[in-house]
């Protein structure tokens, strides 16, 4: 039993920030020398690549309306079918105590595609985040230490709502606030529940970040599952946004695990980024 819970911590510590506070000298969560370093795909392809399908969105919005969340989704899927070529959902993982993971329902991602968005609050490294990161195992630590958090239940939850509900601008939401539910509006915001590659399963995405700001659409920006914790009404609005971009093709075809179960292929990690 503590050989199980030593071998837990082991992997869990790296995302635990209160630990990562008293072990700054020792932190190498990420082999990557220089930002520039970390760009499977240029900033422009991955904006264009949300824009297209926040676009797509928009249309088949006017054309199907629904309040019906499940509803919603549906359509969305269908739309992000239509319009990338491939589908991805939430479902148990493969891997042995894997909890959730996220695969591919339908068509093809091609290699060099955004697969998905981390969401959750974004925090600057001098802003307040312990108490949300007890237990938390979705927070992400960024090249430059900004974090985002990407837990949709509890303390988390509460003040992403909170400043999700802040910045609108009255009708007007500039953020996602469906991806802490059953049925998120914008499909691709499922990459907090990315797992991490194993021997049996190699990395097929890397994690590539990059700041939205005022030039994308603004009516698209309800579609971005992020938002900011702080706000600086000095400074021009921007984003920090975490995309999931495949390393290559990742097809929707059966693959048999232990010799006996069919399932699809899950999107995994890169190892130097966890």
């Amino acid at each position: 039993m503590l050989k199980r819970m030593l071998k837990r911590w082991a992997s869990y510590k790296y995302r635990f920030v209160p630990w990562l506070a008293l072990n700054l000298k020792d932190r190498q969560i990420r082999n990557v020398p220089k930002g520039s370093c970390d760009k499977v795909i240029t900033d422009e392809a991955a904006q264009q690549c949300m824009y297209k399908l926040f676009t797509a969105f928009e249309t088949a919005k006017s054309r199907y309306s629904s309040n019906d969340p499940a509803i919603q989704y549906q359509t969305n899927m269908r739309v992000m079918k239509e319009s990338l070529g491939f589908c991805i959902e939430r479902a148990e993982s493969v891997v042995k105590g894997g909890g959730t993971g996220v695969r591919v329902t339908d068509g093809t991602i091609p290699a060099f595609t955004v697969t998905s968005l981390y969401p959750g609050t974004v925090y600057h490294p001098y802003e307040p985040i312990f108490f949300q990161s007890i237990s938390n195992p979705f927070v992400f630590r960024c090249i430059d230490r900004m974090l985002i958090d990407g837990n949709n239940k509890g303390l988390s939850k509460t003040v992403y709502k909170s400043c999700s509900n802040r910045d609108r601008i009255g009708p007007y939401m500039i953020s996602d606030t469906s991806w802490l539910t059953k049925y998120p509006l914008n499909p691709m915001a499922v990459g907090q529940y990315v797992n991490n590659h194993t021997r049996a399963y190699a990395a097929n995405v890397a994690y590539q970040e990059l700041d939205i700001d005022e030039s994308f659409y603004f009516k698209l920006w309800k579609y971005l599952p992020n938002v900011c914790y702080g706000v600086n009404l000095d400074q021009p609005r921007q984003l920090r946004v975490v995309v999931l971009v495949s390393l290559r093709d990742i097809h929707k075809v059966p693959l048999l695990v232990d010799n006996k179960k069919a399932v699809t292929p899950f999107i995994r990690n890169s190892p130097n980024q966890t």
